[in-house]
């Protein structure tokens, strides 16, 4: 009997981890989980839907409130690996790449910006930059470098 070329299932396992304890929990007084910030999937044609930035936000939602009950009064800083998931962009963020030369089109409409301080012209520092038209159109490149 042949067997199947299949590689079997996919599983992904995204957790966050502290120096301190380990995995990032809340446990009773038994020492039973009752919060747990990991999140395992399984990606596929007839599974889980691929890891996403959405997926993520979620779990660092999720791990805040985690880490808030486990270890109240304490501050956490959140370190991220180099996944492909952890360089997304939230569907409005100022990407340059994503523009058109030209106003409209297909581009998606990126969020306001205000200009930094460090502006070499003066008079637009800490002025807000519209990133659309007035007709509700995405700004293209050339025009918002222009302004």
């Amino acid at each position: 009997m042949l067997q199947s070329k299949s590689r079997g299932w996919l599983i992904h396992v995204s957790d966050f981890v502290n120096e301190v304890s380990g995995r990032l929990v809340v446990q009773n007084k038994e020492d039973e989980i009752e919060m747990d910030a990991r999140k395992i999937i399984f990606p596929g044609s007839n599974g889980d839907a691929w890891w996403d930035h959405e997926q993520l936000l979620a779990q660092v939602h999720h791990a805040i409130k985690i880490f808030e009950l486990a270890h109240p009064g304490c501050v956490a800083l959140f370190i991220f690996d180099q996944s492909s998931a952890h360089v997304t962009l939230g569907p409005d963020a100022l990407c340059a790449f994503d523009m058109n030369k030209s106003n409209g089109g297909k581009q998606r409409k990126q969020h306001d910006t205000i200009i930094p301080e460090s502006n070499p012209t003066v008079k637009h520092c800490g002025k807000v930059q519209k990133m659309t038209t007035d007709d509700g159109d995405a700004k293209g490149l050339q025009q918002v470098l222009e302004e």
